[in-house]
């Protein structure tokens, strides 16, 4: 099932994606009611980032083959990266390259929704709601210069996720396609993974209380690349669907 959060007539909703229509249901990603009975077709309405996350939090070194175009050194496990909460962007929005950055590159990724809170888990599986897409925006100049990388992540719009949430959804071996300005610049999968969805989310929660809503970036696979003003950038991951944006550029 998937599951997406859009506007219509200055409203907010929650519906149920299929092909070109979008089912309306009363409540939330949470706390599913009924349906409607409104039917909305895609092009009447805007899309919403499919979920508001209380907490990003961003995986980085989970492919090998990244690794190496980075030149970095391979590490025992996963590093972890908060980004900021209001940096969460929608599909066919526009990301603003900021002015104090010299490189910005697109980092495609699966993205993990979590469905209800937990601290040390055990058992993963169950506090996952289901799978997105994730482009992990980043200021690679930024990211170089300092040892946190929190601040090259979190200018505004610079966390594209969506168009929905898939429910219903084996993560472990996707296809994941890059395209900017219909170059493919990233093709891989995530079964490629060093740690796999369910293995992160048990891996995250031992360091902090996971929340309902909470979204985890599970790290880009190779290719990533600078963006530009005009770019026109869309991810593809198997079973979810296309996340498109637009880059904008010297505003912020």
């Amino acid at each position: 099932m998937k599951l997406v959060r859009f506007k219509f007539e200055g409203r907010q909703c929650y519906g149920i994606l299929e092909g070109e229509r979008i089912i309306e249901f009363d409540g939330d990603l949470f706390n599913m009611g009924e349906k409607t009975g409104e039917i909305y077709d895609i092009n009447e309405i805007t899309f919403l980032p499919p979920v508001d996350p209380p907490k990003i939090i961003c995986i980085g070194f989970n492919y090998r083959a990244h690794m190496r175009e980075l030149r970095e050194i391979a590490t025992k496990k996963p590093t972890l990266t908060l980004k900021a909460q209001n940096s969460v962007l929608a599909h066919e929005q526009e990301i603003i390259l900021p002015r104090n950055s010299r490189r910005v590159e697109h980092e495609a990724e699966l993205g993990i929704v979590i469905g209800k809170g937990g601290y040390r888990i055990k058992n993963p599986g169950e506090y996952i709601l289901g799978y997105t897409i994730v482009n992990d925006i980043t200021a690679r100049d930024i990211e170089r210069e300092m040892i946190q990388w929190s601040a090259s992540k979190s200018f505004p719009t610079f966390c594209p996720v969506g168009p929905c949430i898939e429910t219903d959804l084996d993560p472990s071996d996707l296809k994941i396609k890059c395209w900017v300005n219909k170059e493919l610049r990233q093709d891989s999968r995530t079964s490629l993974m060093i740690y796999n969805a369910e293995r992160l989310v048990e891996f995250v929660s031992q360091f902090m209380r996971l929340e309902k809503g909470d979204l985890i970036a599970t790290g880009t696979v190779p290719g990533t690349g600078p963006l530009q003003n005009g770019d026109v950038i869309e991810i593809k991951i198997e079973g979810i669907g296309v996340l498109r944006n637009y880059v904008k550029g010297g505003k912020l």
